[in-house]
């Protein structure tokens, strides 16, 4: 499964150096609690604010056809 890289994951990036950027699915504002099983993955963010180019996926979301 590929995951497109877009510029609000990339400006998320710069705004979480050293840690990672979360794809989720479905609607959730800032402050809700998101459940695990909504989460499809997640990429690596290097010191610098950068993508590593590697992609986590969760291994508890329902993939989907």
């Amino acid at each position: 499964m590929e995951h497109e890289v877009t510029e609000e994951v990339i400006q998320a990036a710069r705004a979480h150096p050293g840690g990672f950027v979360y794809k989720i699915e479905g609607s959730f504002g800032p402050d809700d609690a998101v459940p695990p099983e909504a989460i499809v993955g997640a990429w690596e963010v290097d010191p610098n604010g950068k993508l590593t180019g590697k992609f986590f996926a969760n291994p508890i979301y329902p993939r989907r056809a």
